[in-house]
């Protein structure tokens, strides 16, 4: 028999009632470059269905476009089936540099900010400290965010969990936003996880 008490919860599970998601900073002249891009690409395609089947609210980032391209084509194709594609613009490496950044993230009245994209070390890492300096609880979706070189995400993961971010997968995330098994996101989950599992059994 189910136990009919609402249960106490973990502050740092997630909570798809609570969560918003950003999007940093997935470009396409740096991408090339840019370690493990494919697995990023792949899990971050994960994040935002995830998003999408807890209506999540998702602000995408682009860093000085002109220089650095705009979000990568295949990745906007996914935003727009998704969550929608409406990147802000910035030029500071800390998204909460920006105004526009701040007051997305604010009026979204989520506290919980699951943050995926690039670069580990640099826009991520600065962003993710500042939300936290900002009174928000972060999860750094560590397999859909990357840099140029491995050892510089280490770094970052490893900085960004002494300054207080809740590191985890998108399958972890993906888990404790659908809480259980008898929602109907549970259903939409279980279509996700089988094109997670074509995806990596043909070695994507």
């Amino acid at each position: 028999m189910e136990n009919e008490l609402s249960p106490i919860r973990h502050p740092f599970l997630l909570n798809s009632a609570n969560a918003a998601l950003v999007v940093i900073d997935v470009q396409s002249i740096l991408l090339p470059f840019i370690w493990e891009k494919e697995k990023m690409l792949r899990n971050i395609g994960y994040v935002l269905e995830l998003a999408h089947i807890h209506e999540l609210p998702t602000i995408v980032t682009e860093h000085n476009p002109k220089g650095l391209g705009p979000t990568d084509p295949d990745l906007v194709e996914e935003l727009k089936r998704t969550v929608g594609y409406e990147p802000l613009e910035k030029n500071i490496f800390s998204c909460c540099g920006h105004e526009e950044f701040v007051d997305a993230i604010t009026n979204t009245g989520r506290h919980q900010i699951i943050v995926v994209g690039m670069e580990s070390h640099i826009c991520v890492n600065q962003t993710v400290l500042d939300l936290i300096q900002n009174g928000f609880q972060v999860h750094v979706v560590e397999d859909a965010v990357r840099c140029r070189w491995e050892n510089s995400h280490k770094l970052a993961m490893k900085k960004m969990r002494q300054a207080g971010a809740v590191i985890c997968d998108w399958e972890m995330a993906a888990y404790e936003l659908t809480y259980g098994a008898k929602t109907p996101e549970f259903k939409q989950l279980l279509k996700l996880m089988k094109r997670a599992k074509a995806d990596y059994d043909a070695g994507l």
